[in-house]
């Protein structure tokens, strides 16, 4: 049973989310729409900093369109984006902010997965809404903005969604159509997913998003007194992602 918050959108919890950071201390928080002509509901990022976009940056988001009608996916958005061996490729100014340097998040964050530092913030997140904490993996290939062809081919984007409590991942939904993330669905421990994502051929050619978090029930009745507030769903299923969200 999810839990629910007392936010009908993801633009409304995302704003409540950052007033909370805000009063912690955490003072250059931007929110940021993925559709901004169409801010009520579409999908929203609290960045850590105000330069944009921010590809390199871990970043909290609430997400309606990956999540059951009614509902909310929230959590932290990591992004693996290009190799800097394919940077010829990429050749405008749009797609050299596709090519990874020092400063991505991304490279912290793999390196704690195999080391196992998110156990203890799955295993806290999961104890906290008392259900599994969801990864979501998506991969596919990007074009260089600057170069946009209308007549190419457009593959499609592989996701898979683990269940965890503890660091054991349970494979809950899984559309490989590029074959991109096949090998992921073998994996079973959450610090065994670098050791895969190392091995995949042509893995610099193409983007990950990682998304880690839970899924809220947008309460109809705002005042109800087992919803969360931003407070609430900051300290139960946010902060424990705040070491990646640089």
């Amino acid at each position: 049973m999810s839990r629910r918050i007392k936010y009908p959108n993801a633009r409304s919890v995302a704003y409540a989310v950052k007033s909370v950071m805000s009063s912690r201390g955490m003072v250059n928080v931007a929110a940021r729409p993925w559709n901004m002509y169409d801010p009520e509901n579409t999908f929203w990022w609290l960045v850590p900093h105000t330069e944009w976009p921010a590809y390199n940056h871990g970043k909290f988001f609430f997400s309606p369109d990956r999540a059951p009608k009614g509902f909310l996916f929230c959590g932290l958005h990591i992004e693996k984006g290009l190799d800097p061996s394919v940077s010829e490729a990429y050749p405008s100014r749009g797609g050299k902010r596709l090519i990874m340097k020092e400063d991505w998040t991304w490279f912290r964050f793999f390196d704690d997965l195999r080391s196992g530092a998110l156990y203890s913030s799955v295993q806290q997140a999961s104890k906290e809404i008392e259900a599994p904490v969801l990864i979501r993996l998506e991969a596919g290939y990007v074009e260089d903005p600057g170069s946009f062809d209308p007549h190419a081919i457009r593959f499609q984007w592989d996701k898979i969604v683990f269940s965890s409590r503890d660091g054991s991942l349970k494979v809950e939904t899984c559309e490989t159509p590029s074959r991109l993330l096949g090998d992921i669905t073998e994996v079973r421990r959450l610090e065994d997913l670098p050791g895969t994502l190392a091995h995949m051929q042509n893995a610099g050619w193409f983007w990950i998003d990682t998304f880690i978090g839970s899924l809220f029930e947008r309460a109809a009745d705002p005042v109800g007194q087992d919803a969360w507030d931003a407070a609430e769903l900051w300290t139960k299923a946010l902060c424990m992602w705040e070491p990646w969200f640089k």
